[in-house]
């Protein structure tokens, strides 16, 4: 799949934006103290320690990554119109030019790229209120863009906007979590950068939570006052020589009664040069002068020397969640699915229905579904280049290689059991081979899926290339991970595909709750009626829904990049830590374009989980994919395993029930039509999966007219209008006028025991 790089300024804002001034209170006074920005400091915007780190496009555009972009811009006015983006300008031309693009070009892949020149560049110029807007706009296409979150942060702190600025940078701390670095860095440079972006974001949110914290008053004002003071330490751990943060938690203690805490921080900002060092030194001579009869014999150079600059500096780990926790001793071990099913019969017979069960089979004769009566495939041409046949025993397909010689293969596997089946054979050297056509059963007829999914030029996607047997087609390296279960390298040191073994083909039990070898073993020494221990294994019931998703999305989310194990593990851990991972992943920007709509949404149907973590059910309600999904149903015809498979609205009406009491006043359509359905608007089915289209899950997704006037149905569809195909944008935006004169009921949510975020 070809690599859309994000190419872009990189202007980032640290925490020598306007800074916290916290007027000194008595640690018993409810009062707070107006915290507005610092008058007398003139702000420079769009640096950081006087450093810039902007302009880093230069590395995106260079060979074969400006290739990559370029190739997609089919007209060629956008593509001039898109290199003097990244030209050498001050930053009012280009500002200019983004706009210009922008103007021209209002339907262009890479406006998100040219809404993000334009508000960094007027960040530069010092214009706040056009900053927030282009950026607004830029997010609203790629909200995962740390890079622009954390210089929004900056700007709405200083503008007092401390809600916004906290959503931002914590969203911004998020994806530094959740991805690596975009490929225009190095590791080196992204290492710095990363650290930066971390510790500014961390500054934003110690200013916020000082800013509500007072504000307040009691407990509320001391919780949040606690927060803040976390916040900035833990930014100065990240960047040990900026005063700003220093300063900043001086203040916050200060508020909090802590005068030797505050007094060592202020120390520690007073060493670097600048405006604050004189207001720091200025803090320490009130505390000097304020400090007891012994004290007060020092001189104030003694008094600042004798100051213990590491006191109250550090905060405790916090204690980790889920299966993260320690566990004592060596990992238990894998012992395989046919373990679980005489203590969890039903569990293990609902896990039988499943797709995760039959995802990759050893060959047998009824499993297979695809045509095999002496069926064919032509290529564009015409020519038959597969054949697929059977006798009594046995199916087999038949390929034409590039010099017009017939190779003949048996089918030793299956791969899936529900809407389409893959087939593959094992070679000689035992290595599996995937044939490069795939059944679907709903259309009755093969497709050559890789030519499908990837890149144009891909040489797998062409099926005379199969009998090359090449890497790109082994099943173990490319499919392996999602369809089969502990997955590891059995040769370390420079490994081909061949080097690969795994313990049980589909998803066992054990990819999802863990190895269960001690659990097993304790059996025999447990008490009748009583629960053999848990060491490693997941209790889905006791984890947060990020553990939880994290689960899942060790297949079902594209963009995660799977890391090697110590023991040649691929897809799990065998470590007495976790047997799972938060998987990081590659930046959205550096995938090809197929994988995205032009409003932003994801198109690809592999890309479920990152849609759903977009969602606020996610982000705020604690959704997991639990509250919508049954893993174990009892209906083998269940075939996408739906918790409310007969009513499907109660998979929304669980935590929003009181939409239920008036559903037509908030669906605006019959309540037994298939417009009141909750999916209808919520989950619409714009996701290719190869020849038909599923949900969305970006779950919070409502019926966007602004974008589907801009980008039209193909590039921006709208649940409206997958309905009602005769009606065109002008009907939507008139309908929907109409129903924001009568707002719904508000949203609650009932779940009080959801996992918290």
């Amino acid at each position: 799949m070809k690599v859309r790089l994000i190419v872009s300024s990189l202007l980032i804002l640290g925490p020598l934006g306007s800074v916290l001034e916290i007027a000194q209170q008595p640690a018993n006074s409810p009062a707070a103290t107006d915290l507005g920005p610092t008058q007398s400091q003139p702000q420079k915007p769009g640096f950081w320690n006087d450093q810039r780190i902007d302009e880093f496009s230069g590395p995106a555009l260079k060979g074969d990554r400006l290739s990559t972009v370029l190739d997609e811009i089919e007209d060629p006015a956008e593509r001039r119109a898109f290199l003097a983006l990244f030209e050498n300008r001050g930053p009012a031309e280009r500002r200019e030019v983004a706009e210009q693009f922008v103007k021209q070009h209002p339907r262009s892949w890479f406006l998100s790229q040219a809404y993000e020149i334009a508000a960094k560049a007027s960040i530069d110029l010092g214009d706040s209120k056009a900053a927030l807007e282009f950026g607004g706009e830029s997010l609203k296409l790629l909200p995962e863009n740390p890079l622009l979150l954390v210089p929004l942060a900056d700007v709405e702190i200083r503008q007092g906007e401390s809600s916004e600025a906290a959503r931002h940078a914590m969203l911004a701390l998020d994806c530094l979590d959740r991805f690596v670095g975009p490929s225009t860095f190095s590791a080196k440079e992204w290492a710095a950068l990363e650290k930066q972006l971390r510790a500014s974001s961390l500054y934003i949110l110690a200013r916020a939570e000082t800013s509500e914290g007072l504000k307040a008053s009691g407990k509320t004002r001391e919780a949040k006052l606690k927060n803040a003071e976390e916040h900035a330490v833990r930014s100065r751990a990240l960047n040990p020589l900026d005063p700003a943060t220093a300063y900043l938690l001086g203040l916050i203690r200060l508020s909090r009664g802590e005068q030797k805490a505050a007094a060592s921080a202020f120390v520690l900002a007073c060493r670097q040069e600048g405006p604050l060092k004189a207001r720091a030194e200025e803090r320490l001579r009130t505390l000097y002068a304020q400090w007891n009869s012994e004290q007060a014999k020092r001189s104030f150079d003694e008094f600042v020397r004798r100051i213990d600059t590491t006191a109250d500096d550090s905060l405790p780990e916090p204690e980790a969640s889920g299966n993260a926790r320690h566990r004592e001793g060596a990992a238990p071990s894998y012992v395989g699915s046919a373990s679980c099913a005489s203590c969890h019969p039903r569990e293990y017979a609902g896990w039988q229905n499943t797709g995760h069960a039959h995802m990759f089979q050893p060959y047998r004769f009824e499993n297979v579904f695809g045509d095999f009566n002496n069926a064919t495939y032509t290529d564009d041409v015409g020519n038959v280049v597969a054949r697929m046949t059977h006798d009594d025993v046995q199916h087999y397909f038949e390929v034409l290689d590039a010099e017009g010689q017939w190779h003949r293969y048996r089918v030793d596997y299956t791969i899936g059991v529900k809407w389409q089946q893959t087939y593959a054979t094992r070679l000689p050297s035992g290595e599996i081979q995937v044939f490069p056509l795939q059944y679907n059963r709903h259309e009755k007829r093969w497709i050559a899926f890789w030519r499908m999914i990837d890149a144009p030029k891909s040489e797998r996607g062409l099926v005379i290339n199969f009998p090359r047997h090449s890497s790109d087609t082994a099943y173990l390296a490319h499919c392996g991970p999602c369809h089969t279960s502990q997955l590891r390298l059995t040769k370390i040191l420079a490994p081909e595909a061949k080097d690969l073994a795994f313990r049980e083909p589909g998803i066992n039990c054990e990819m999802c709750h863990g190895p269960s070898g001690d659990h097993v073993a304790s059996l025999g020494h447990t008490r009748p009626g009583t629960k053999p221990p848990l060491r490693l294994q997941v209790e889905f019931g006791k984890i947060s829904n990020r553990d939880y998703v994290a689960i899942c999305a060790q297949c079902h989310m594209q963009s995660a990049m799977l890391g090697l194990g110590p023991n040649g593990e691929i897809n799990y851990r065998h470590s007495a830590e976790t047997f799972y991972e938060h998987y990081r992943s590659r930046p959205y920007a550096e995938f090809a374009l197929r994988a995205f709509y032009k409003d932003g949404r994801f198109r690809v149907v592999s890309f479920l989980v990152e849609s759903f973590v977009r969602s606020k059910c996610y982000q705020k309600g604690g959704a997991h994919c639990g509250h919508c999904h049954d893993f174990h149903p009892a209906d083998r015809g269940n075939e996408r395993a739906l918790k409310f498979l007969d009513q499907p609205d109660q998979m929304c009406l669980q935590c929003h029930p009181r939409y239920a009491a008036n559903l037509e006043k908030h669906t605006r359509h019959p309540a037994q039509s298939e417009g009141s359905r909750c999916v209808a608007c919520h989950m619409p089915k714009i996701m290719n999966s190869v020849l038909f289209k599923t949900m969305t899950h970006q779950l919070d997704d409502i019926p966007n007219v602004e974008m589907t006037t801009r980008f039209g149905q193909k590039d921006s569809p709208n649940a409206c209008l997958i309905c009602h195909t005769d009606k065109s944008v002008e009907w939507l935006r008139a309908e929907l006028d109409k129903w924001h004169d009568s707002k719904p009921p508000a949203v609650a949510a009932s779940h009080a025991s959801r996992p918290a975020l």
